[in-house]
């Protein structure tokens, strides 16, 4: 992990995401295939092995930030949408993302399956996600929503 830095770690977390890798052995055999192309962005050869320490070992609030400064750039280039609605409108929504049970036991949903429940506070002026709130997938929507402050604008519609 001492040469494998935090660019690196979002640039093959990015790569994963796009191409919907599953799992550490296919980030890395994907990788493989195309490393005479990577180099260029500063990416060599990377071994999951690294990739579990980086991932288990590196703080993640570099990644928390780096969304949150990304977000606010697109909000200034996302178009604005006019409503008939003079206050702002908002949606908080919920997905549960599948995780598998035996490679991440701690996000235990069912007694047989994996998970954790995504909720997104979408705000409909830039059509962009206003928050992001991710815990185990056993907690209600209700309940989350009461126990988080959702930064919602005086006199919005939620």
């Amino acid at each position: 992990m001492k040469t494998f830095n935090t660019w690196q770690q979002f640039i093959t977390l990015l790569y994963s995401q796009i191409k919907q890798k599953d799992s550490l052995r296919d980030i890395e055999a994907g990788l493989m295939t195309q490393s005479t192309r990577w180099y260029h962005i500063g990416l060599t050869s990377i071994h999951r092995s690294t990739l579990s320490d980086a991932n288990n070992k590196r703080d993640h609030s570099i990644f928390k930030e780096l969304f949150y400064h990304l977000l606010s750039r697109c909000r200034d280039l996302t178009p604005k949408h006019k409503f008939r609605f003079k206050n702002p409108l908002y949606t908080i929504d919920a997905a549960t993302v599948d995780l598998c049970l035996t490679a991440f036991p701690w996000a235990k949903f069912r007694k047989t399956k994996g998970g954790v429940k995504m909720h997104c506070l979408y705000d409909h002026r830039g059509a962009l996600p206003s928050l992001l709130v991710i815990n185990d997938g056993k907690t209600s929507d209700i309940r989350i929503v009461k126990e988080n402050d959702f930064p919602l604008l005086p006199d919005s519609i939620p």
